[in-house]
């Protein structure tokens, strides 16, 4: 492999995310809580990942005002994995606060979870359903630790049943294609997968 020329750069103060969001492309989440009225409300966010347990949690880092109070006032929310036919809902729920009012100029078909009181999208493919465990703040993000309490997946990609194994061995086959996430950069706005290297 050929050796690559780095630069050190100690002073990271106010470019680190956009640093880290360059260099590191996720996929986009939906994030899904409901608010004191009892409507649904939805915040994008780009920072999620998981910890494998048990329990299994999702750890979802974000700075949305009302998203964070409604999580901290019921311990619950649900984790939308967004596709690329999801880009325009994730950009306007991404882009509008829960602050000025009911988020409800794009039309979206959801559910309350089972689980939990938390929206569940129709257009995802995979949506995590969530009970807090764990919080911590740094700065303005807040990290949330949610216990996964239901997965709702595409039934076009339902695992066999038979054995742990069996499914198992079934979501480490699934193309990643089929589910088309929608993927962040912060110079490029979205893009889906690519091709298999």
């Amino acid at each position: 492999m050929k050796k690559v020329q780095k630069q050190s750069i100690p002073q990271l103060d106010g470019i680190f995310h956009h640093v880290v969001w360059t260099i590191t492309p996720r996929p986009v989440w939906i994030v899904g809580t409901c608010n004191e009225d009892g409507t649904p409300n939805l915040s994008t966010i780009t920072c999620v990942s998981n910890t494998p347990g048990p329990p299994e949690n999702i750890i979802a880092s974000m700075i949305a005002k009302r998203t964070i109070a409604n999580i901290q006032r019921t311990g619950e929310f649900s984790v939308n994995l967004c596709n690329v036919e999801m880009a325009f809902l994730a950009d306007y729920v991404g882009s509008v606060s829960g602050e000025d009012g009911a988020k409800d100029a794009m039309s979206y078909g959801f559910a309350w979870g089972e689980k939990a009181r938390v929206p569940v999208l129709d257009a995802s493919h995979c949506v995590f359903e969530c009970k807090l465990s764990h919080a911590h703040a740094i700065g303005l993000f807040h990290t949330f630790f949610g216990e996964v309490v239901n997965l709702h997946i595409d039934t076009n990609l339902t695992p066999p049943t038979d054995s742990q194994e069996a499914v198992i061995k079934w979501f480490r086959s699934i193309d990643i294609h089929k589910m088309d996430p929608l993927v962040y950069h912060s110079a490029l706005k979205y893009f889906r997968v690519g091709e298999k290297v």
